[in-house]
């Protein structure tokens, strides 16, 4: 079983390669990141040296199910792209959440558009939006410490 973190991309900006370029940059994995496109996504493996977590790249998310009810904002957060990270439950550690946190700040430094960061466990994180992290209130942690 497993623990999922989403990165819900306001404006379709990115590519599956561009993304792979984005994950060797910033996870610096020892072997090569190995990519499996289906019919509904693109799933990257081995991006973390533990091999603990893998992703999975929805290119373009469509109404009706594009639409996030946000309790950062109060409101929906419409998306156009997805990322999901799956943390093995066993590994879903602080330290797991804070580099897969940092990964999406590092992604919104790299493009133009905002970012919600969300899980199966604490529903809202954090939006990343303009150059502002804005944490939810129920969010206990700072990734960058």
């Amino acid at each position: 079983m497993s623990i999922c973190v989403y990165g819900r991309i306001k404006r379709k900006c990115i590519n599956e390669d561009l993304l792979e370029g984005f994950l060797v940059e910033f996870f610096s994995p020892k072997s090569d990141i190995a990519r499996k496109n289906n019919e509904k996504c693109v799933i990257y493996e081995g991006i973390s040296n533990k091999n603990k977590v893998s992703l999975s790249f929805i290119s373009e998310k469509k109404p009706p199910y594009n639409v996030y009810d946000s309790n950062i904002i109060n409101d929906e957060f419409e998306y156009m792209q997805l990322i999901i990270f799956e943390i093995e439950k066993e590994e879903a550690t602080i330290d797991n959440y804070k580099e897969i946190i940092n990964f999406c700040i590092y992604l919104k430094e790299k493009i133009d558009s905002d970012i919600l960061v969300t899980s199966d466990v604490h529903d809202d994180i954090c939006l990343l939006e303009g150059t502002e992290v804005i944490w939810s209130k129920d969010i206990s942690f700072d990734s960058r410490k």
